[in-house]
């Protein structure tokens, strides 16, 4: 398992940091000028033959950074490039177009530098970041990392207005031994998750990023409608075009985080209470045909619910927590308690029979988990009520699962 620190680099340094990384963009430039010239040439070339090339090309220049630093920098093209080819290839096999589809273009005045392994050192407490034979290496001091080296990257934080240096450490797994039990989590429009371990229903609540969907809704249409007053290749259609393309990246990036923090937040749940089974509910196919009206069709069709179970997937299996599906048909209309059916007409469920109340997505919860379990009806006295988790910007795991190795900086 790889653990990254992020260090700061002391101001004597910063300097050295800048030219490092102007260095390291020449470099990058170079190789993607290269590659850009034999493309439009039509030449196809080899990783051996653009090695050799850019080799020859560096030998001829004076430049600070360590050889491996170098090799790094047009590495870094080289991978792009690549990438864009298979891009290509895949898209031209399912017949689509290619002509959005552009190979790495732009130079680059500053590049983040790679210090490989043989270019990082550890004396005492000292961290060393080696450049060329007899000239000044970056030097961390009061630096205690007990975990193997594998390499660091020098990259410029545009809103501390400095470099920092991001070393990629190899640390060992901590053995988890497996749980026993069981959580039944019913993934929801409103609420993303509401879960139930036998015991207790926990609610995640889900205000904040409905609120941001809504939100990139909005400015989707406003940019859509502006978008549409103005001739396709404009100036001004760029200029959306572009502004519409960073506010929404944002929003993701605001939406992603939500996701990423209730799972993790429910996976340290699961750990802490000796959960070995995490029961999902099975949701495929549930959009097909959905007629529920203007506003509910486009909450059914945003509804994240498979982005939000693959990662409850990937993070459980790190834990060693198996993940499993079941079929959660009238989950949320049948009484946990005396078994009748009733259709909840809001929030709460209420049962005509036998006056039962309860929140409604917790009656799911709890039904898929007496569906998964073969378990009986409940009693009302030995069920608690509802635990809501809000989002924050620092929600935390209610356990430390993973491993954090020691270090510190001064």
């Amino acid at each position: 398992m790889d653990k990254t620190y992020i260090l700061p680099v002391p101001e004597k340094y910063q300097s050295l940091a800048i030219e490092l990384s102007i260095e390291s963009g020449k470099i990058y430039s170079k190789a993607v000028s290269f590659l850009k010239k034999m493309n439009k040439k039509g030449i196809k070339i080899s990783r051996k033959t653009f090695d050799r090339y850019m080799e020859w090309w560096i030998h001829q220049k004076d430049f600070v950074l360590h050889s491996q630093s170098k090799q790094a920098a047009y590495q870094q093209a080289w991978t792009a490039y690549q990438a864009t080819l298979q891009k290509i290839k895949k898209a031209k096999k399912k017949g689509k177009d290619t002509s959005g589809i552009r190979l790495p273009y732009r130079n680059k005045k500053y590049n983040k530098v790679v210090f490989k392994e043989s270019a990082i050192h550890l004396k005492g407490n000292a961290l060393m970041f080696s450049n060329k034979k007899g000239e000044q290496a970056i030097v961390l001091r009061d630096i205690v990392i007990k975990a193997t080296l594998k390499y660091a990257e020098l990259i410029y934080h545009t809103s501390k207005k400095r470099y920092y240096l991001h070393v990629v450490v190899e640390v060992k797994e901590r053995e988890i031994e497996k749980g026993k039990g069981v959580l039944a989590v019913d993934v929801g429009v409103i609420h993303p998750m509401v879960c139930f371990d036998g015991k207790n229903v926990l609610i995640y609540n889900g205000g904040i990023l409905n609120a941001k969907l809504r939100y990139r809704n909005k400015k989707f249409a406003e940019f859509q409608q502006k978008l549409s007053m103005c001739k396709k290749g404009s100036k001004r259609f760029r200029k959306l075009e572009n502004a519409k393309r960073e506010v929404l990246r944002k929003l993701n990036n605001q939406i992603r985080d939500v996701l990423e923090k209730y799972t993790s937040h429910l996976i340290g749940y699961c750990v802490k209470n000796g959960i070995g089974t995490i029961v999902l509910g099975d949701l495929k196919g549930i959009r097909n045909g959905a007629k529920h009206g203007k506003v509910s069709n486009q909450k059914v069709h945003q509804w994240m619910f498979r982005k939000v179970a693959r990662r409850i997937e990937e993070k459980a299996r790190f834990v060693r927590i198996d993940v499993v599906y079941i079929k959660e048909n009238s989950t949320s209309q049948v009484c946990p308690v005396c078994g009748s059916r009733n259709k909840p007409e809001n929030r709460n469920y209420e049962c005509r029979n036998c006056s039962f109340r309860y929140h409604r997505d917790g009656v799911g919860a709890i039904n898929i988990y007496r569906k998964y379990t073969g378990g009986r009806l409940l009693v009302v006295g030995q069920l608690a009520c509802p635990t809501g988790v809000r989002f924050e910007a620092h929600l935390c795991c209610p356990t430390r699962w993973n491993v954090h190795p020691v270090g510190k900086t001064a």
